[in-house]
């Protein structure tokens, strides 16, 4: 089971970091192992690379993309996808999107790529992270996956 944490970056961090992701994963893995004495800091630091996520607004859009489809599920800000194959879990938080998954490319990233831009996504535990537009062009692009 991996988990991915996900966030949304500011234009400038996006621009100088796109092609410097180790630096950019180094910054918020630092942010993600910090201590609660440095809380206040671990704020200023992490509100100078990301921004906010509209929770209302993702709830909406996912829900609405999934909500005929058998194998989902939603509460509240929890939305499952479970078929045979994969089970992934998105949790929808304002300061990143967390997902829980069975498989290495879980069905909601092609989604909040379409949805989203300059999207860092980051699994501290394997120390995996990409940004989520290197793997999936948007949607009207002809080919949709690009990694496997």
């Amino acid at each position: 089971m991996r988990t991915y944490y996900i966030f949304k970056i500011n234009k400038y961090f996006s621009y100088v970091y796109k092609n410097k992701s180790y630096k950019l994963y180094k910054m918020i893995e630092e942010i993600y192992h910090v201590n609660k004495y440095d809380m206040v800091l671990t704020y200023k630091m992490y509100e100078q690379i990301a921004l906010t996520f509209s929770k209302n607004e993702i709830n909406i859009y996912i829900y609405n993309l999934y909500k005929d489809n058998e194998y989902y599920l939603k509460n509240k800000n929890t939305h499952i996808y479970s078929n045979k194959d994969e089970y992934s879990k998105l949790v929808i938080n304002n300061s990143n999107l967390k997902i829980k998954s069975n498989v290495n490319n879980p069905i909601f990233f092609k989604d909040l790529n379409n949805y989203l831009d300059n999207i860092f996504v980051c699994d501290f535990l394997n120390k995996d992270y990409f940004w989520l537009d290197k793997i999936y062009k948007k949607d009207g692009q002809e080919d949709n996956i690009i990694v496997k």
